[in-house]
């Protein structure tokens, strides 16, 4: 019996991305073998398979942070009846795009058997970056108003779905063609190809919103920091502009200029809060809390008090055409691996 992983081979497109084939992993002491029935893609990868995401190692190398699976096979000191279980489990970014991978016991988290599987993969990374940044950071309460960049991928439908739940006011951007998908949610929508979103949301909320969230970064986040109230909040969970075409050397340095001075600050130059979020470090430095959130997520799911939004689901051996999907712009939610059948 053998594994098979998508490696990225080289940094580059997604042509870059192969699969190979290999002798099933081992679990060592305290580890499980994990069968992966799910993964999750995320922009995080495509920037790693590009070299442009910091850290991230020499190739080759398996991208991939979000899965979901069953425990086949225990090493040294992990109770024996855990084989079988199915858990969820989130990694720094590295080797969730695989049939099997071995992890420490206790970064599995149990999975309840009545939830779907690819619903269930959008909560481990998408909807806990949107929890945090929505009650641990921003800490927004019924009624509170928030402006939601690329309001219909993966985070974005996260913290729609949880806006929803919470009570928010919303305003998302999105290309026209996906509209509909805020409008389901509540909020409202505004066409960033089209429209300059800072003087649009002028017209939609004078005062300004309670918190932003900006995945894009550069000249982005400068025009973000003018539609918040005196007293809000920015969080920027990314940089996904670095990846455009027209992206200049000016404008990445820029970006690196912002980061690492709302890093520094926890200031916007207006003087408003600001965090720069990441939930891999964030996860390590309160270990404790994405249990926790998890756990309330998986919960809310098994009650249908949330719904995520799954994409398309692509098999394993096609990562590079998920990849393509992905860059291509059109997805709506969670773009899913399916690597082993349940």
């Amino acid at each position: 019996m053998f594994n098979q992983r998508v490696i990225v081979s080289k940094y580059g497109g997604p042509d870059v991305l192969q699969v190979v084939e290999e002798p099933l992993p081992q679990p060592g002491k305290g580890e499980a073998r994990v069968k992966v029935f799910k993964a999750g893609v995320a922009l995080a990868d495509a920037m790693r398979r590009e070299g442009v995401y910091p850290g991230t190692p020499q190739p080759p190398f398996t991208p991939g942070y979000d899965i979901v699976g069953e425990i086949d096979a225990v090493g040294e000191g992990v109770e024996e009846t855990l084989t079988g279980k199915r858990v969820i489990a989130l990694m720094n970014g590295i080797g969730g795009y695989a049939r099997y991978i071995c992890l420490p016991e206790s970064e599995l988290i149990p999975l309840p058997e009545q939830v779907d599987l690819e619903e269930a993969v959008s909560l481990a990374l998408n909807y806990v970056t949107a929890f945090q940044m929505l009650h641990r950071f921003a800490k927004l309460k019924e009624g509170s108003s928030v402006l939601i960049h690329g309001a219909a991928g993966g985070v974005g439908t996260a913290l729609l779905d949880l806006g929803k739940l919470a009570g928010l006011r919303m305003y998302g951007t999105a290309s026209a063609a996906k509209h509909h998908v805020l409008s389901r949610f509540g909020a409202v929508a505004i066409d960033y190809r089209n429209e300059d979103f800072a003087a649009r949301m002028r017209q939609l909320a004078p005062e300004g919103v309670d918190a932003v969230f900006d995945p894009i970064g550069g000249p982005n986040w400068r025009k973000s920091f003018l539609t918040l109230k005196k007293g809000g909040t920015f969080v920027g969970y990314g940089f996904t502009s670095i990846l455009s075409a027209a992206a200049s050397e000016e404008d990445k340095k820029s970006l690196v200029a912002d980061w690492k001075m709302m890093s520094e600050t926890k200031k916007t130059p207006d003087g408003n809060d600001a965090f720069i979020y990441s939930l891999t470090t964030l996860k390590q430095n309160e270990p404790a809390w994405y249990k926790e959130d998890l756990s309330q997520l998986l919960k809310w799911l098994a009650e249908r008090k949330i719904r995520p939004i799954v994409a398309k689901t692509f098999p394993l051996r096609d990562a590079s055409r998920a990849h393509e999907y992905l860059s291509s712009s059109a997805a709506i939610g969670k773009i899913v691996l399916h690597c082993v059948s349940s």
